[in-house]
């Protein structure tokens, strides 16, 4: 598959050459900011106009990793792929991965971080997306969510803490929303165990994973690994389960009632 460059990704050179490097992707051009959607310039500078033909909302939004599910999908035939770019960076992947070779058992406790450069409108499309990587880590559905909202140099809330509670007291609490001072994008996460935890800290050198027997130090990946993978994902087809994206969709809606109320609300089932 050929890919353009949307205009707002292409503002961070470091993360053009990430993904012009990546050898399982072809990219072709980049969007014109000064033109219509349609008209691109060519990557190899010779500033010639084409059309690709390729859905270049959704491939923005997925390696901007700011905006929702609703907002990531792009149709082919009869087909829609969903990506959530959360499950693409660096704490999940150590996260799962911990989980999964069940080196710290089942999760009990899940501490999770994201600060982007975010306006009130986008937070409720960045909350969905880490809210993916947080109830498919937990493993099981939320039952309530108490939530705060602040503003941070904005109009309107664009910043929220939110405790999610499951069954047998499993917790989970997140604060997503905007970089202080416009800083650039932060990620942390802290996944307590059955037996033991993992720790990872988007400004250390390297994750911690704490076990029975030893403490164990995993590299982290540069800051746009994650961007390179969920685009890879995009290419292929791969798609977010309906499952999934139902659930994050009811979570984040107890979370802003929440946010609105000031008490706990219960989460409803998907479909209800």
């Amino acid at each position: 598959m050929r890919l353009i460059l949307a205009a707002r990704a292409t503002g961070d050179p470091d993360l053009v050459q990430a993904l012009i490097g990546a050898p399982s992707l072809d990219i072709v051009g980049h969007e014109r900011p000064d033109a219509q959607a349609m008209v691109l310039a060519a990557a190899d500078g010779r500033g010639a106009a084409v059309d690709a033909g390729i859905p270049r909302a959704v491939f923005a939004s997925a390696v901007d990793g700011t905006a929702g599910l609703s907002t990531l999908q792009a149709e082919r035939g009869s087909r829609v792929s969903v990506l959530a770019p959360a499950l693409h960076r660096a704490p999940y992947s150590l996260l799962r991965a911990s989980l999964d070779t069940g080196r710290i058992g089942s999760p009990r406790f899940l501490r999770w971080t994201r600060w982007a450069p975010a306006g009130p409108d986008e937070l409720p499309g960045a909350l969905i997306d880490e809210l993916v990587a947080v109830l498919d880590l937990m493993g099981r559905p939320a039952v309530t969510a108490y939530a705060a909202g602040q503003t941070v140099g904005a109009n309107g809330p664009n910043y929220v803490t939110a405790i999610l509670t499951f069954e047998r007291g499993l917790t989970a609490v997140l604060d997503v929303g905007a970089a202080s001072s416009g800083g650039q994008p932060f990620d942390r996460a802290m996944l307590i165990g059955a037996n033991g935890s993992i720790h990872a800290d988007g400004r250390a050198s390297a994750a911690v994973r704490l076990d029975k027997t030893d403490s164990t130090p995993l590299d982290l990946e540069g800051p746009f690994a994650g961007h390179v993978r969920a685009v890879e994902a995009f290419t292929r087809g791969e798609s977010l389960d309906p499952a999934l994206a139902a659930q994050a969709t009811a979570v984040q809606d107890a979370v802003l009632a929440s946010m609105e109320s000031g008490r706990a609300e219960a989460i409803a089932a998907p479909g209800n």
